[in-house]
């Protein structure tokens, strides 16, 4: 079957799905959908297709992916002197690095949930477009996407009139309603999804015979996927297979999510794609695979963080493939939520929406850190 040829835009509607919100007036839903299609896109293609000539050079080992942000975007820090403050961080890690930039922002909105309810039985938090982090308004509204759209091209449109480097924005594609909205078709036939750069699917909807994956396998942009533990051969291989049929750089990008006590399996996963010749690049999300919880407080611990990619390194310097990118979550503000040497949590510090994110000065010590093992990576590789 052509899997090219039987997409369309509403392809991933005949697909089980995960994840999405089920709201309680699905006439206003619908209406709010038919909103959104009629907005023009807020990328251009050509910005599109710019970003996929990076991500290219990042396949072929010549650049290096720094991606960091936000876990949730919260709209209340969608202002100019909020992005202005987050663009000056991301640029300023970056250029520790010399990297490719990809910032967690501008549509970071929606986050999955193991679990639809808290232990009382109140609904989760699902990120600023689903519902509020007010326990006293946790129904999923509608009227939210709007907003989520309104916040997406406002904090774009601050980023083009950014002076730094050049900073390209990502999200997880995780809500197909609001994000199939955004898909535009460019004259030369490719479907684009215009709200982002960089989409990724994340290890809870990755699934390759489910709606995320065949929803995001027709659209041009550059591709990430998180993988987890659970993994297996047959997932790994089929899932690469349907979002890069034919095998381009540039492609797909496994956002390596294990954690430090399960890297050894990253092994297993490159032995699968060299046994299908698969063209994928890694990069490692240490974050995610190491999460704790310590006095109440979900925490992240960066002694675990930095032993993962140390690790990481290693397994691929080991195996003959170069390390495509890190990806951090973290804030430029003076958070209490990652610690170091068992210290405490600052409760009135512990500002996140959902997840726990490095400071500016754990992002500094652990970027830093990379840099040291990318220079002695190129050191041996030279």
């Amino acid at each position: 079957m052509n899997q090219e040829n039987e997409w369309n835009v509403d392809s991933w509607k005949k697909y089980p799905i995960q994840q999405q919100p089920v709201y309680q007036d699905e006439h206003l839903y619908q209406e709010t959908v038919q909103k959104l299609k009629k907005l023009p896109g807020i990328l251009s293609f050509d910005e599109i297709n710019n970003f996929k000539n990076e991500m290219i050079k990042v396949s072929k080992g010549e650049k290096f992916i720094l991606q960091l942000g936000d876990c949730a975007e919260m709209y209340t820090e969608c202002t100019e002197e909020h992005w202005k403050e987050k663009f000056s961080f991301y640029d300023s890690m970056g250029q520790i690095l010399n990297a490719i930039v990809i910032g967690r922002t501008c549509g970071q909105f929606a986050k999955p949930r193991t679990q639809l309810h808290e232990k009382d039985g109140t609904l989760n938090y699902r990120g600023d477009l689903i519902n509020s982090l007010s326990r006293d308004d946790r129904d999923p509204d509608p009227l939210r996407l709007l907003l989520g759209a309104h916040y997406s091209k406002k904090g774009i449109d601050a980023l083009r009139k950014y002076k730094g480097q050049q900073i390209w924005v990502s999200h997880e594609c995780l809500h197909l309603g609001y994000e199939s909205t955004f898909v535009k078709l460019h004259e030369d036939n490719q479907y684009y999804l215009s709200n982002t750069h960089f989409p990724w699917i994340g290890d809870r909807t990755r699934l390759y015979e489910h709606a995320h994956c065949n929803f995001i396998k027709g659209i041009y942009n550059p591709i990430g996927v998180k993988i987890g533990w659970t993994i297996n051969k047959s997932e790994f291989v089929n899932v690469i297979k349907l979002l890069n049929p034919k095998n381009e750089d540039g492609r797909v990008f496994a956002i390596i999510r294990l954690g430090k006590n399960k890297l050894d399996k990253l092994k297993d996963i490159i032995n699968w794609k060299n046994d299908e010749k698969l063209n994928v690049s890694f990069f490692l999300d240490p974050m995610h695979g190491n999460g704790l919880e310590k006095n109440g407080h979900k925490i992240r611990r960066i002694e675990d963080i930095m032993f993962e990619i140390q690790h990481f390194f290693n397994i691929l310097e080991q195996n003959n493939e170069q390390p495509a990118g890190i990806h951090l979550e973290c804030t430029p503000y003076d958070v209490s939520e990652c610690i170091e040497n068992d210290e405490e949590i600052n409760p009135k510090m512990y500002t996140t929406a959902c997840d726990p994110r490095l400071n500016f000065r754990q992002a500094r010590k652990i970027i830093v850190f990379v840099n040291t093992l990318l220079k002695k990576l190129k050191i041996k590789q030279q």
